[in-house]
């Protein structure tokens, strides 16, 4: 990770005003100018762009223009592996992490939905396949008993016939 100078230097620094002044007011007044909050992390971060190697990260500042948002800084930050910028890190991969763990809750709880509805549907199948096969065996017991009782009654024809012949 990039980490910013030791310690801020207390010698003088000229401005466009005459004044003296220490690294910190000079970054200081520059947050100031642009508006952006007076965290640390902002601190480190015009810190490297006003006195570090890498010049790209001032030209990504001013890209940015008056008031950059909090994001559009700590996004500069992050990209360029700042020191202060690391805590953003770890609480953005928590918040990606519960939001992963909420996704996959809720894939649960509707994969749950689906079982129980599924559970359902087949015990009413079951329910209905049963009532098909009950209905199937009672069309066949009535088929049965039809076609006995017509036995019966064909062969209850020839014996009143031959009882009418013998008497």
């Amino acid at each position: 990770m990039k980490s910013s100078h030791a310690g801020v230097s207390a010698y003088p620094i000229g401005n466009d005003d005459g004044e003296a002044a220490t690294d910190l007011e000079m970054i200081g007044r520059h947050m100031a100018k642009l508006r952006v909050k007076a965290l640390p992390r902002n601190y480190q971060l015009f810190h490297e762009a006003l006195h570090g190697s890498d010049r790209t990260i001032a030209s990504e500042i001013a890209a940015l223009g008056p008031a950059p948002s909090q994001a559009s800084l700590d996004e500069i930050g992050l990209k360029y592996r700042l020191v202060s910028h690391c805590g953003l890190v770890a609480r953005k991969s928590e918040i990606d992490a519960a939001e992963m763990l909420r996704e996959v809750a809720d894939q649960l709880a509707e994969g749950l939905v689906k079982k129980q509805s599924f559970a359902r549907k087949t015990e009413t199948a079951a329910h209905a396949a049963a009532m098909d096969r009950l209905n199937a065996f009672l069309s066949n017991l009535l088929l049965y008993e039809t076609e006995l009782t017509e036995r019966l009654k064909d062969r209850a024809g020839p014996l009143e016939q031959a009882g009418s012949t013998h008497a």
